[in-house]
């Protein structure tokens, strides 16, 4: 884990991002770097929930457990929804699912119907690697996210390969499209980029600046 103040001052509405193989002091760290820099939102493995819940008791930091969805069908949506329900009690205020776009459309008929007891007063967003969205696939990934009532989306730039990438032009097709639903928080996982976050964040604000104020980036730190 590595701290830096020049990042997180570089990044509007930043969240922290603690992968899976944080440790207790791993964790203590990035509590104490949300404090100190103010930040709301912290995503951690399931696992880590009940360690990092105590330091954060209190201090309006949301606790986000994130979880990763191989499949879309019953067996593993029940066991996934086990999972939720734990990290939800042991002090998670919401969850990140990822999952592959063509597991979508499985995944909310499966839970549309129980959101709001599965979900009460939690927040819940939907996370995909963004470049297995293309450009004409985003309609039906907003309407997917409409009919589960979702928090928001969360897009993770996973391997960021530069230019090859084309992360702006993925960026501007996520947001240039009537079906964006005007309540929805725009969520990106930038590694330790800033610049990632910059580009982002112009585009944003030039495109679809009723969506600026909801976004987010996570931050690796």
């Amino acid at each position: 884990m590595i701290y830096s103040d020049e990042i997180l001052d570089k990044i509007y509405n930043a969240g922290l991002w603690c992968g899976a193989d944080n440790d207790s002091a791993d964790l203590a760290r990035a509590a104490s770097i949300a404090i100190d820099a103010g930040l709301d939102i912290i995503s951690v493995v399931p696992d880590s929930v009940p360690i990092l819940w105590p330091w954060l008791e209190n201090k309006k930091i949301k606790i986000m457990a994130r979880f990763y969805l191989n499949a879309a069908d019953s067996e593993n949506i029940s066991h996934s929804v086990e999972k939720i329900n734990t990290a939800l009690r042991r002090g998670a205020d919401g969850v990140q699912i990822f999952l592959a776009p063509r597991d979508l459309d499985a995944f909310v008929s499966q839970l549309y119907l129980i959101r709001d007891d599965l979900f009460f007063n939690r927040h819940v967003y939907i996370g995909f690697d963004i470049e297995k969205i293309g450009p004409f696939d985003w309609a039906n990934v907003y309407a997917a996210v409409a009919k589960m009532r979702a928090t928001g989306v969360v897009l993770a730039l996973v391997t960021d390969r530069g230019d090859k990438s084309d992360f702006v032009g993925r960026v501007y097709a996520a947001i240039n499209t009537a079906d964006v639903p005007r309540d929805i928080n725009l969520h990106f996982v930038i590694g330790k980029n800033p610049a990632r976050a910059e580009q982002a964040a112009r585009l944003v604000k030039s495109v679809r600046p009723d969506l600026y104020q909801n976004l987010r980036f996570f931050v690796n730190v």
